[in-house]
């Protein structure tokens, strides 16, 4: 189960799910960082979740509706979105804030605290890079993830943080590519020895490029 079904859904809008479908997509994220995203099959899934596989070819089995890798994207979208806009909000509020090395320290802590979500977003990277058809859905997130960027470096001017930018857009490309190479290379997982190091580098190595963006 590794390519997106027919259903044609930019993976940065909000989809509404039940209850239902969450504790099932929960339990396919889970079971894929295990056996790996192509290893999951339905029936696997349901002997995992005990429960019946018609109740996930209900779910998920719609021809008119998203698969289950396109809700588990969406999924794993909003999730992240909203952890990382909370503990961005709380930073802001008790005075913590501390402009780009916050926001990377937030991205890593997601993957820290939910890695079968962190794993598959990293897949999703992989999965749309080498399918020439999903490039369009890949380009739609790699462009909110951008734009998250540029919100934290103009909060980050706006605090003091940084003197005045030079082209933000091309330093949130930059930023963007060195944060997503850093996880590529740790795999997402917190238990690889490499993840730390990786948050550590990446910091740094972001920091830097901020400052070569700073106008003299």
């Amino acid at each position: 189960m590794d390519s997106f079904s027919h259903y044609r859904r930019k993976f940065t809008e909000q989809v509404i799910l039940s209850e239902k479908q969450v504790f099932i997509i929960e339990g396919y994220l889970k079971l894929a960082e295990v056996v790996g995203v192509p290893n999951v099959t339905f029936q696997k899934l349901a002997d995992e979740l005990k429960i019946s596989l018609g109740s996930i070819h209900y779910h998920f089995g719609n021809k008119d509706g998203p698969g289950l890798l396109d809700c588990a994207v969406m999924h794993v979208s909003q999730e992240s979105i909203k952890y990382i806009n909370f503990y961005i909000d709380r930073s802001l509020a008790d005075g913590s804030f501390r402009g780009l090395e916050t926001y990377i320290r937030i991205l890593y802590d997601f993957c820290r605290n939910f890695p079968h979500h962190g794993r598959l977003w990293l897949y999703f990277y992989y999965l749309t890079i080498f399918e020439t058809k999903e490039r369009e859905s890949n380009q739609d997130y790699i462009h909110l993830m951008r734009n998250r960027i540029e919100q934290v470096l103009t909060l980050g001017a706006g605090k003091g943080l940084y003197p005045k930018l030079r082209n933000v857009k091309e330093l949130s490309e930059k930023i963007h590519f060195n944060l997503i190479g850093a996880l590529v290379i740790a795999g997402g997982d917190a238990r690889d020895p490499r993840f730390e190091k990786a948050q550590a580098s990446v910091i740094d190595s972001c920091l830097a490029i901020v400052r070569s963006h700073q106008e003299q």
